[in-house]
């Protein structure tokens, strides 16, 4: 038997098959499988790319797996339009669908008690106490997305469009994105967000890296953006607690490159929630071994290989991280 998670993202996607042993036997990425945000084509385009090279060598009957995917839970009979495509171009039973957060929580802590945050190119927080769970977050870039990559880079390049026609004063933040993204001038500008060639929500995401860069030589605008960021994120947590009432301390996990990698949204984040009681840590698997944890869950019942098999992904984890 062999165990698949696939971690879907806005920007990329993961894959993982491990056998019964717990032997990483391979891993591919591929491009984003949001199938509200990008579309039915480019979706199936990139699960063929992400799987094709290793199943074609391995009996379908004899994969269990989880494929943790955004926009689950955000259209009708969406696992059942999910599964049906998974199957037309992969050739098997999706056991498991969930959304990408899901296999974030069970990464985060192990598949117990607490909450999670995505904050990638977009953004949803996830929580479960028991049998209850909820979601936040998650709307998409249209209307939500608060504090994720895109919120940060939208933010950044609005502060900019008003600094260039006049409704706020010119600043060190026009020059420094103007420079970091090599534009000449406010054409450059327009073409960099609108062009056509490119995925629109992935390229705006893109300058939250440089908002970063720019806020850590000290730009108050920049440094203001990734802190209203950091409170958006802490919402999401205090709010799915409202429903879940978990009690102290309470345990946050995160995964996505804005709390990973950005550490002036990472300390305020932690910061904010720390007055409330809550104790945030960083994930003790990553999301796609989340989703391979949860495909052994659902197939092993018992808790000893239970506990062997989290060990070994422990020490695959571990590894990854040298």
């Amino acid at each position: 038997m062999y165990f698949l998670g696939v971690d879907g993202g806005g920007t990329k996607t993961i894959a993982y098959l491990l056998d019964e042993e717990s032997n990483l036997i391979f891993k591919n990425i591929s491009g984003p499988t949001n199938l509200l945000e990008n579309g039915e084509e480019v979706f199936r385009k990139n699960l063929r790319e992400l799987l094709y090279p290793v199943l074609k060598n391995i009996n379908p009957k004899d994969i269990k797996s989880c494929f943790g995917l955004p926009a689950v839970g955000e259209f009708r009979e969406d696992v059942k339009i999910l599964r049906e495509i998974i199957k037309e171009e992969l050739n098997i039973e999706a056991d498991t669908i969930v959304n990408d957060v899901v296999i974030g929580w069970a990464g985060g802590n192990l598949a117990r008690d607490g909450i999670h945050v995505v904050a990638g190119t977009g953004t949803i927080t996830y929580g479960r106490k028991g049998n209850k769970d909820i979601r936040v977050s998650g709307w998409g870039s249209i209307i939500g997305d608060e504090g994720s990559a895109y919120y940060i880079g939208y933010r950044t390049l609005n502060e900019v469009s008003r600094e260039l026609d006049g409704r706020k004063r010119r600043t060190d933040l026009t020059k420094l994105i103007f420079k970091k993204l090599n534009l000449r001038d406010h054409l450059d500008f327009i073409e960099f967000i609108y062009d056509p060639q490119k995925d629109r929500r992935s390229n705006i995401a893109s300058v939250a890296k440089i908002t970063y860069e720019i806020a850590k030589i000290g730009d108050k605008k920049a440094l203001k953006i990734l802190k209203d960021s950091a409170k958006e994120l802490a919402l999401t947590v205090t709010t799915a607690n409202k429903f879940l009432k978990i009690e102290k301390p309470i345990t946050v996990t995160y995964s996505g490159s804005v709390l990973e990698k950005n550490e002036i949204v990472r300390e305020e984040f932690i910061k904010l929630l720390a007055k409330g009681g809550y104790e945030v840590k960083s994930p003790k698997l990553s999301p796609v071994l989340g989703a391979v944890l949860l495909a052994f869950l659902n197939y092993e019942n018992n808790s000893q290989k239970r506990e062997e098999f989290i060990n070994k992904l422990l020490k695959i984890y571990k590894e990854e991280e040298k």
